[in-house]
């Protein structure tokens, strides 16, 4: 959303007011309500009404009354059992479900596969979809910082470390091409998340364990360095909304291997390798191909570069001031 809130703010006829939630606020005897019997509701002005609409990132919607609301679903994951905790899983679906099932005047979605997985489940609500893609910040990689200490050939995985990732499905793919000779460590970059153990549990028995880095945190300005010096970037995620460390590694010039299928083959095109995340052997051979064919590789670097640039905040900003004119009416 800051991202968004950067380009608003170059809009001379827009202006952006955060919503406080007075229930949460630590000072919230000192507020005033403006709405009778509302005070553990949303703070809304009601001199901001004219002209004006609510928008809920990430599927929030604490507004009640009187304005056109617009809400952004970034994925339906929530649906999807085995990628949840058991005590989020349920309340997962109802907060979603409520959600849609609310007088919602447009849903943001950023993707067609989500805009799919939206229809799925709540099919009343195709005429009130609008589609905007989210954009690559090439710019908020740049920076210096202190050196990660990485080693001279690894192929990278920047992620959550978690069940619906495929973390292992990596590990088993890293040891297939090991088991081929390959000199490349595997980076594992990002934090522990659901169902790490069986990942733990992978990587600490596997034969090439050593070769296996973990750096549990990335500072943003040293994204740049793990991007490029990477020989390879493999994501081969089981489910994304988006998928932004794709163009992210395509816009730094370090070739792709991604799934097949989902938002992944959507956005990546013809500018990847895609493989089938469920066969590591698949999955080996396209690394394979990628770190030894240079003709192929400077392909995909270059077709990367161009996919990426295809994707930025300023149209993401442009697209979704679109849907806040076509709800209020103007064009």
């Amino acid at each position: 959303m800051l991202q968004l809130l950067e380009h608003f703010a170059k809009e001379k006829d827009l202006e952006v007011r955060p919503v406080v939630k007075i229930s949460r606020a630590k000072n919230k005897k000192n507020i005033e309500a403006i709405l009778p019997g509302k005070s553990a509701e949303t703070f809304w002005p009601l001199q901001w009404a004219k002209n004006s609409l609510y928008h809920g990132p990430d599927f929030k919607l604490n507004l009640k009354g009187f304005l056109p609301r617009i809400v952004t679903i970034h994925d339906m994951i929530v649906f999807e059992e085995k990628y949840n905790r058991p005590e989020f899983f349920l309340k997962g679906i109802r907060d979603m479900t409520r959600v849609l099932n609310s007088s919602v005047d447009a849903v943001i979605v950023n993707s067609q596969f989500t805009k799919s997985q939206v229809l799925k489940h709540f099919p009343q609500l195709e005429d009130r979809l609008h589609l905007t893609y989210l954009g690559c910040n090439r710019s908020k990689m740049t920076g210096a910082g202190a050196p990660l200490g990485l080693p001279d050939k690894y192929i990278l995985f920047l992620a959550t470390l978690e069940k619906r990732k495929n973390v292992l499905g990596v590990v088993k793919a890293f040891e297939i091409l090991k088991g081929q000779g390959f000199e490349e460590k595997l980076v594992l970059a990002g934090a522990w998340g659901f169902g790490c153990e069986e990942i733990q549990r992978a990587i600490a028995s596997s034969p090439y364990k050593q070769d296996i880095i973990h750096l549990s945190y990335v500072p943003t300005h040293n994204l740049s360095e793990l991007y490029q010096k990477a020989r390879v970037f493999f994501f081969p995620s089981w489910y994304e909304g988006f998928g932004i460390p794709v163009l992210e590694a395509m816009a730094l010039g370090t070739p792709v291997v991604t799934s097949s299928g989902g938002v992944l083959e959507e956005i990546s095109a013809d500018a990847a390798s895609l493989v089938d995340p469920g066969s590591p052997q698949a999955m080996a051979a396209a690394l394979v191909r990628v770190l030894t064919d240079q003709v192929y590789r400077e392909a995909l670097i270059e077709k990367g570069r161009r996919q990426a640039a295809k994707f930025t905040w300023e149209k993401c900003a442009q697209d979704t001031l679109e849907v806040y004119r076509k709800i209020l009416g103007r064009s």
